[in-house]
């Protein structure tokens, strides 16, 4: 054990929850960063993961010590240099403010890079348990989140665009990097893995006050699935249901599924080929005939290229019958399994004033 400051897991985890003015550098290997990890922090390795392959080989036949020898064997030289001098550099991107280092569990790698950096002129203080440490003050976080409201409404409501006028919220679908429909994958990203999802979760439940809300979900937001002691919170929650006509929510699911990808530079061919697969998806939810007759909508209005609000008429049919005959039967459904409070039902900007006011009790 070195003479170097340590911090408790449950103060680093405040920190990397809070402080975007501080480095946190995770010294794990690229692939246990790559399958778990919080926000706010660097991965730069000690080990890359064919070194950790290596070590951990070795640990298994040979033992310990033959492990520990073969790591210092592999961090030695230039390569140890080069990655002070990144661990460095990062600590002096926010001088005014300490740094943290972490490896799994607070030992050996993390000791050893602490060391270095100590050596070369630089402070870090280093995570208690690691990883391990963190993962664990995030799992309480989960268990024991502040109360909160829900705020529901049928597919297209603008749900998520009025959460982020609150001061308080928690958007789900942006920490899954999914809007938790067939349709919802975003364009250019790639979802989380679980563990990271929860993580980030976790640090976003540490910021946000009493009363803060969260947009209604099922249990499964793509391939990241909530908590299941929170989504058991979610299920009876007090709830402000946004009511809006089906046509103006057809216009809200063109503007975010359409007309802003295609402004971000997707190809119209490839937006209406991902719809129409989409759409094939849920043919036994919809039935065969309307399922075909959405289809056939679907490629007239990408035929005519009627991008503008103008002349979108036919866009706004086919999404009008997707909503009324698959998402609003699910979400009523969904909602009919639910005991909920409902505090308040009006329209998007009633229902963010009411929130508004909620907030500032």
């Amino acid at each position: 054990m070195n003479k170097y400051p340590v911090v408790p897991a449950s103060e680093a985890f405040r920190l990397i929850s809070t402080n975007n003015k501080m480095s946190f550098i995770d010294v794990r290997s690229q692939g246990e960063y790559e399958k778990a990890h919080f926000g706010n922090t660097l991965n730069i390795p000690i080990l890359s993961d064919l070194h950790r392959r290596e070590v951990g080989l070795t640990y298994k036949i040979e033992g310990s010590e033959a492990a520990k020898a073969l790591g210092h064997k592999l961090v030695s030289g230039d390569y140890k240099e080069q990655l002070i001098h990144q661990w460095c550099e990062s600590i002096k991107n926010h001088p005014q403010h300490p740094a943290l280092i972490f490896c799994w569990r607070g030992g050996l790698r993390s000791q050893l890079a602490q060391d270095w950096v100590y050596q070369n002129g630089c402070e870090v203080f280093r995570v208690d348990s690691g990883y391990k440490g963190l993962r664990h003050e995030a799992l309480n976080m989960l268990e024991n989140p502040a109360p909160f409201v829900i705020l529901s409404g049928m597919t297209g409501s603008g749900k998520t665009r009025l959460i982020h006028k609150l001061r308080n919220f928690v958007d789900l679908e942006g920490l899954a990097k999914h809007r938790g429909s067939a349709f919802g994958s975003y364009f250019g990203e790639s979802q989380p893995q679980q563990a990271t999802f929860e993580n980030k979760l976790a640090q976003a439940l540490y910021q946000v006050a009493d009363t803060y809300v969260l947009e209604d979900e099922s249990p499964n937001i793509g391939r990241c699935h909530l908590p299941d002691s929170f989504y058991a919170r979610m299920i009876p929650a007090p709830m402000v249901m946004i009511e809006t006509p089906v046509r103006l929510r057809a216009l809200e699911i063109y503007k975010e599924y359409i007309q802003i990808p295609l402004i971000n530079g997707r190809p119209l061919c490839e937006l209406e080929q991902s719809f129409a697969q989409n759409i094939e998806r849920i043919r036994n939810k919809l039935g065969g005939l309307e399922c075909d007759k959405i289809k056939s909508i679907l490629r007239l209005a990408f035929k005519t290229e009627a991008m503008d609000e103008d002349d979108i008429v036919i866009h706004l049919d086919w999404i009008e019958r997707l909503l009324s005959h698959y998402y609003d039967k699910l979400y009523q459904h969904s909602l009919s399994l639910k005991s909920r409070k409902t505090l308040y039902k009006g329209s998007w900007q009633d229902c963010l004033d009411f929130l508004k006011s909620l907030q500032n009790e």
